[in-house]
């Protein structure tokens, strides 16, 4: 029995190691230690923030598509309203477009169709 003894003792479960004491009732980090990490946190994900806006405005394009849907849309009116005026519409457009991008200019002039009837 004495052997057996022996043998358990050596696995029987002890306190822990002096040193984890320590580690465990170190003391506390006061707020203004994690204020600095804290902003630059919130600064990382600010920026993240715009360059995600600024990355969305370059891939979806510019406005100009909406004025462009706004011109035809009041072009088709002018035009009596139906799907042929809306391909007309369209064709004029696309026909603006062509000539704006063969000659530029130093400053696009505003193109004002007037239909008569």
């Amino acid at each position: 029995m004495d052997q057996l003894e022996t043998l358990l003792r050596r696995y029987r479960p002890t306190g822990p190691p002096p040193e984890l004491r320590d580690r465990v009732i170190r003391p506390r980090l006061r707020w203004r230690e994690w204020l600095l990490p804290t902003a630059a946190a919130a600064a990382a994900v600010m920026f993240y923030a715009l360059t995600d806006a600024t990355r969305r405005q370059v891939v979806n394009g510019p406005s100009a598509d909406a004025a462009r849907e706004v011109a035809v849309a009041e072009l088709t009116a002018q035009l009596g309203g139906d799907e042929v005026a809306r391909l007309q519409a369209e064709h004029v457009m696309n026909e603006i477009d062509a000539m704006r991008r063969a000659d530029p200019g130093p400053q696009e002039p505003e193109i004002i169709l007037r239909l008569v009837p």
